[in-house]
């Protein structure tokens, strides 16, 4: 369900309601605002309120952003998601989850792709945490580390991004991504550092199965991003388990020393492995995302990308 606000320039409320009806959303109430600026002009402006289903918002906001009329420098568009909506519309229809706004994928993508000291805690501490459990196999450990590790938007955000053509977004994400795999690696190195070898964890995948399973994981991450139903936090456990083990391990045995059982051969596929994991991510998220209809081009018309 989607609660969407509209500001728009004087009179062209009627220009936006007929977009809302062409689309299947019944009502829309409209009414007008004063709109106050730091320079101290004043303007009235005309402001749309919709309540509707999640896939009719994202047909409405895709419609009137092709609109003639439509610029981001006269128009915003607010985009809320509510716990419930009770109105005339069946609860069936307004209930529908997918498919989400693009704005709101855009958006969200850009909010996890920023760096801050709590996404560099938050990834050591996780990291750490799986450092040990690789180091003694304990596999909850290993499971609480993965579950906090913030990979998957980073790599969603890097093929969405490069999509829209939105090069910031697509930078801001790669570095978020290359700090969150040093910090991955920092902490094997930090763990190990203080712990007694030997390293008990050798389950890695071959590269094929890794890439069957990055495969399937791209395509389930952007099924879950763009499904109001989706459940993306185990969706990120396993995309996690696909690339973040291998940063981790190797940091590990920078301080242990390589495993003797593990070939040179087996190192190497491993991190020819890590490359070709997220690599298949980010094509096969990216794919999921075109096909469903879940990106718009317009969303940064006028904007600095």
């Amino acid at each position: 369900m989607r609660l969407v606000k509209i500001n728009a320039p004087q009179d062209k409320g009627a220009d936006i309601s007929k977009i809302a009806f062409s689309v299947g959303i019944s009502q829309v109430s409209v009414f007008q605002v004063e709109v106050l600026r730091d320079d101290g002009n004043r303007e009235t402006k005309d402001a749309v309120d919709i309540e509707t289903s999640t896939p009719k918002a994202k047909r409405f906001v895709d419609a009137l952003l092709e609109a003639d009329f439509y610029n981001s420098t006269d128009y915003s568009i607010n985009i809320r998601q509510p716990r419930s909506i009770i109105s005339k519309e069946s609860f069936r229809e307004l209930t529908k989850p997918l498919v989400e706004p693009a704005t709101d994928i855009f958006e969200e993508l850009w909010q996890f792709s920023h760096i801050t000291v709590g996404f560099v805690g938050r990834n050591f501490i996780a990291a750490c945490l799986l450092a040990f459990g690789l180091i003694r196999q304990q596999i909850l450990l290993i499971i609480a580390g993965l579950l906090f590790l913030q990979l998957l938007p980073l790599l969603l955000a890097i093929g969405y991004g490069a999509w829209m053509r939105t090069w910031k977004l697509v930078g801001q994400s790669l570095l978020a991504f290359i700090t969150a795999v040093v910090l991955l690696i920092l902490s094997g190195v930090s763990v190990a550092a203080v712990s007694n070898p030997p390293l008990k964890y050798d389950e890695f995948n071959s590269m094929l199965v890794g890439f069957l399973i990055s495969l399937a994981v791209g395509v389930a991450a952007s099924l879950a991003n763009v499904d109001d139903a989706g459940r993306r936090e185990f969706i990120g456990l396993a995309a996690t388990a696909q690339i973040a083990i291998i940063p981790v391990w190797f940091g590990i045995c920078f301080v242990f020393g390589f495993p003797t059982t593990t070939s040179q051969h087996e190192i190497t596929s491993r991190a020819v492995g890590f490359g070709l994991n997220v690599l298949t991510i980010i094509v096969a998220s990216l794919a999921t995302y075109i096909l469903l209809g879940a990106t718009n081009h317009r969303i940064t018309d006028g904007k600095s990308n």
